[in-house]
């Protein structure tokens, strides 16, 4: 036994019996700390003379054995960063972790590892306390199970750190002693760690070489016997990693001359901001202003919009209209709204897909691998012999675990068990397991047919490849060669949300977000086709005001889609792609009037005309025809067969002024608008006029309609929980 495991092995043992103070406990750890620093070590052998004596009574098993893990691990990676597997050495380990009844916390749509693993031999069985705690403990959502997410418990905060990422005041040289500090404050602090505390930190997991381990909501593994993981280690939400890229909000624009005149965007049909805006409400957490795109919001849910015929001449509709602004009755809403065409399954194209799994450290928790394991079960259900699946995984290195295998009978079984084998561990090497994967989709491209890469992770690349520039120009050059990429968005605490929507921006995809079984089903089943099935390419949206009648516009949302106005024309442009069945919605708010010019503002206003200052006669006429138009919408788009330097299609659709009220709005554009403003308010927007949760509320229900999925209800419990939570 060396040295680092005789002082594990002491911290455990003795204090789980003993009768001292957590403080003179830390001051124990504090001088085995500092001997270990000054290259010494003070056995800390309580069984030898009069050393019982210097521990005291404590507050309790459950808050010193943390602790002590805590510190012991850290030990164990400063000094042992080369072993795959290091065996915590104490043989009471397992009854250490018994007594201190941890509780288990479980989804029931998350497997159980069953109980019979061995540890040093012998069958483990669960304690009766934890048995109650089994049967107590199984989160829902209005009746639905759910994988267990994070909420604001307490919990030990290690800093910040360097080899860890943001969290973890661990790195090599300082980590043992910045860790005194933070262990002693978290310890000793007001909040004490009982049994109801510790319990709603831990639930149960599973991994291929393990027994039975304890994980926390964040991720912390304390397994029987095995290694303790500190990459993994529970973050306060307070002090999540979560990226988020800067987020500036659409101001009003005077369409004064040529350039201000139009405004152009890509379409975009991700919906992850929702799901993830969602979880945070539900969890008690205040939703970061970056993290809601109100675009994504609004397009998370589906609309009654008009079809393309059948022999339509181009793959979508569109819908252009207008009403006053609920939020601002001096003003004018305007909805854009795209309704692409619906493909039969049995028509829809062969796939070639490559799932591209994270199975890193930051993946282990339940709302994680787990959940992930059991969201792509949904998208094989729907898969037959026409297709294929290769499946990559990455952590630390990447590797090819099952090579491109139809879907048949015996390929869906080789798939499943390809999966359920998955565990997680390591760092994040994010970057090579894409190269690989995308490797794998052109090794098995299938011409005219489905070539998807489908990453499925938290968005925490850090070893290889990982910078967010880096990975984009790599998914943009395989997009240009026909292989497209979904995102799959995993967790809390260390979600890479800006990388993960800057990928599928630029690399032909979509970006989704996956908190609850329920979602994975919505995702990977109920929107399968328009997921993988695309029907439109380079989707860009230009709109014209007509300065006669606008004085202001604002775009809603989509504020990093905004293109540049000569993008339009430009057949190389990169924009959106629209799967089949997919609606896209825009808004614009518009304040009536009529434009200043800014070319005329350095002009005499009561200067001589001449003939060469009058207009000519067309142009006169032109602008008496289309004097009643509020605005002209534009759309391009390419085909999906079709290449990067192919001329796009092009349509348009004119808006007449009106003057409708809001109320009069069908039960879509209420809904719609509901969800816009709903956004406006968590972001706490400039432009929020009289809006308010009140009428967001108002909108929401006076639009709910038939709501056979139960989402747009569900929306409105979230402006409830919000508003309760004022």
């Amino acid at each position: 036994m060396n040295r680092d495991e005789q002082l594990i092995d002491s911290l455990l043992k003795e204090h789980a019996k003993s009768k001292g103070v957590d403080e003179q406990f830390l001051t124990e750890v504090e001088t085995q700390i500092d001997a270990l620093e000054g290259g010494n070590f003070v056995d800390l052998n309580v069984n030898k003379p009069g050393a019982q004596a210097n521990w005291k009574k404590g507050v309790g098993i459950g808050v010193a054995a943390c602790a002590a893990f805590c510190v012991a691990g850290t030990m164990i990676w400063n000094s042992d960063e080369k072993s795959q597997d290091v065996v915590l050495s104490s043989g009471s380990a397992d009854k250490q972790l018994e007594d201190a009844k941890l509780g288990y916390l479980l989804d029931e749509n998350v497997s159980v590892p069953e109980m019979n693993h061995e540890v040093e031999g012998k069958p483990s069985q669960p304690s009766s306390s934890m048995s109650k705690v089994m049967a107590a403990n199984k989160p829902s959502v209005n009746g639905v199970p759910v994988p267990l997410t994070s909420n604001v418990e307490p919990s030990l905060d290690f800093g910040k750190a360097s080899d860890f990422g943001d969290g973890f005041g661990l790195s090599k040289n300082e980590g043992v002693r910045g860790l005194r500090s933070q262990v002693k404050s978290s310890v000793t602090g007001d909040d004490s760690f009982g049994e109801s505390d510790m319990s709603s930190h831990f639930t149960l997991s599973k991994s291929k070489k393990s027994s039975a381990s304890l994980v926390g909501r964040q991720g912390m593994v304390i397994e029987r016997g095995r290694r303790l993981d500190l990459s993994v280690l529970p973050v306060p939400l307070e002090a999540s990693a979560e990226n988020y890229g800067g987020l500036v909000e659409n101001g009003f624009i005077s369409p004064s001359d040529e350039e201000s005149r139009r405004s152009t965007f890509a379409v975009d049909v991700d919906t992850a901001s929702y799901a993830n805006m969602r979880k945070m409400i539900q969890n008690g957490r205040k939703v970061p202003a970056d993290s809601v795109r109100i675009e994504e919001m609004v397009n998370y849910f589906d609309y009654q919009y008009t079809t393309p015929g059948e022999n339509a001449e181009h793959p979508f509709a569109v819908q252009v209209d207008s009403v006053s602004c609920p939020w601002n009755a001096e003003n004018k809403l305007v909805r854009v709204a795209l309704q692409g065409k619906e493909i039969i399954r049995d028509d829809r194209p062969a796939s070639n897909l490559v799932f591209l799994l994270d199975v890193s450290g930051s993946m282990n928790s339940a709302d994680k691998l787990p959940l992930l394991k059991q969201s792509l079960k949904y998208l094989l259900e729907e898969m037959d012999e026409r297709d294929s699946v290769s499946m990559v995984v990455y952590a630390g290195a990447s590797g090819v675990v099952l090579p491109a295998t139809k879907a048949d009978a015996d390929g869906r079984v080789k798939i499943l068990n390809a999966m359920d084998n998955l565990s997680s561990g390591g760092s994040t090497a994010g970057g090579a397991g894409i190269k690989l994967a995308y490797k794998i989709a052109q090794k098995n491209f299938i011409k005219d047919g489905v070539n998807r890469v489908i990453l499925a992770t938290d968005g925490d690349f850090n070893v290889g490849v990982s910078g967010t520039a880096a990975l984009t120009d790599l998914v943009k050059a395989k997009a240009i060669k026909g292989v497209d990429i979904s995102v799959l968005g995993f967790g809390s605490g260390n979600l890479n949300d800006d990388m993960l929507e800057s990928i599928t921006n630029n690399g032909n995809g979509n970006y989704s977000y996956i908190d609850t079984i329920k979602e994975g089903r919505k995702v990977l089943l109920e929107d399968m086709t328009g997921t993988l099935v695309t029907i439109a390419r380079d989707v860009k949206i230009q709109v014209e005001f007509n300065p006669e009648q606008v004085k202001e516009y604002r775009l809603v949302g989509y504020a990093n889609r905004k293109l540049p106005n000569s993008a339009f024309l430009d057949k190389t442009a990169d924009a959106g792609e629209v799967g089949a069945g997919h609606s896209v919605t825009a808004f614009y708010e518009v304040v009536p009037g009529k434009a200043l010019d800014k070319k005329k503002l350095n002009e005499f206003r009561y200067a001589k005309r001449t003939a060469e200052d009058e207009v000519p006669e067309a142009a006169l006429k032109a602008k008496v025809e289309n004097a009643d138009e509020l605005l002209f919408v534009k759309l391009a788009y390419k085909q999906p067969h079709e290449k990067i330097n192919d001329e796009s299609t092009y349509l348009n659709v004119p808006l007449k002024v009106n003057d409708r009220d809001w109320r009069q709005a069908d039960a879509d554009f209420k809904f719609a608008s509901s969800v816009a403003l709903f956004g406006m308010v968590l972001r706490d927007s400039d432009h929020l006029g009289d809006g308010n949760l009140e009428l967001v509320q108002q909108l929401a229900e006076a639009g709910k309609g038939t709501d056979g999925k139960g989402y747009r209800e569900e929306f409105i419990d979230l402006i409830k929980t919000v508003k309760t939570n004022k």
